[in-house]
């Protein structure tokens, strides 16, 4: 199968390349080359709709992965132009070409709660694909219109799309940032302390891109457990009081959000948990 890869050049997108390469021919689109010569590259930007529709000319599937990763370094304008416009042209320019499927990388941002400013508080736990999406910052609001790009090309012509919702990625070289995190769990209270390692991303994505079936669906990727050595319930308790009548429904350290979903549709389950980069 002939797999286009936006953004295969990214932090995520080396994994997901090294993950897809090895059992389908790859197209690496991106403004730089991927550290793997062996792979065919299309340089090009995903703001230009000339660009996309080069790159993505005979593939089946496209997994777009390219966008502004957060809000914290850029204006709000340049995350809309790369993140809302970037998508629009790779999901147009996909239809255009008859791809079968787009595989898009979405985030647990669009939920709002990682950049709020004004406070609010999940409607019940563990969230899951049902929970509204209420972004109150560019980014989160971003990927939020590039799900509804990939759901208004999937009605209007067909073209499959799923949407995954990586959580927080994290790098297994990064150990003394992920201990940090991890013995703090102040820093990333705001995020309900979600992630997954970026060798799980990667292969939910290649499962995204291979399993039959699928048309029009929306998929929480995330770790079973919380990124921190509490316990949920004291997470909730210390942070997020209000929430503790749900505490019975994620024991242990079980996560805020659920991929359950994930599991049942692509069969994807976790391997790797913060406890595999962060040695004792």
């Amino acid at each position: 199968m002939k797999i286009v890869i936006t953004g295969a050049s990214g932090r995520v997108g080396s994994y997901v390349l090294a993950e897809v390469a090895g059992s389908h021919e790859i197209v690496a689109f991106d403004r730089v080359p991927p550290r793997d010569a062996a792979v065919e590259f299309v340089e090009g930007d995903i703001t230009d709709l000339d660009d996309c529709r080069r790159a993505v000319a005979g593939a089946e599937v496209v997994i777009h992965l390219a966008a502004i990763p957060n809000p914290l370094g850029d204006p709000a304008d340049r995350i809309m132009r790369i993140n809302a416009m970037g998508t629009l042209n790779v999901v147009d320019a996909a239809a255009r070409a008859g791809v079968r499927r787009v595989v898009l990388a979405s985030t647990d941002s669009a939920l709002g709660f990682v950049f709020r400013s004004r406070e609010f508080l999940p409607e019940y736990l563990p969230i899951d694909e049902n929970h509204p999406l209420r972004p109150q910052d560019p980014y989160g609001l971003s990927k939020l219109i590039g799900e509804e790009i990939a759901k208004s090309y999937t009605r209007s012509s067909g073209l499959e799309t799923v949407r995954v919702r990586i959580c927080r990625v994290i790098f297994p070289a990064e150990v003394d940032l992920n201990r940090r995190l991890v013995d703090d769990p102040s820093i990333l209270a705001k995020g309900l302390w979600v992630y997954v390692d970026a060798r799980d991303a990667a292969r939910a994505f290649r499962l995204a891109a291979e399993r039959p079936g699928l048309s029009d669906e929306a998929l929480f990727v995330v770790a079973p457990d919380c990124y921190a050595r509490e316990e949920t319930r004291r997470l909730l308790e210390r942070f997020y009081p209000a929430l503790l009548p749900w505490s019975d429904r994620v024991p242990g350290h079980r996560a805020l959000i659920t991929g359950a979903r994930a599991e049942r549709l692509l069969g994807f389950t976790p391997r790797y948990t913060w406890r595999d980069v962060v040695p004792e």
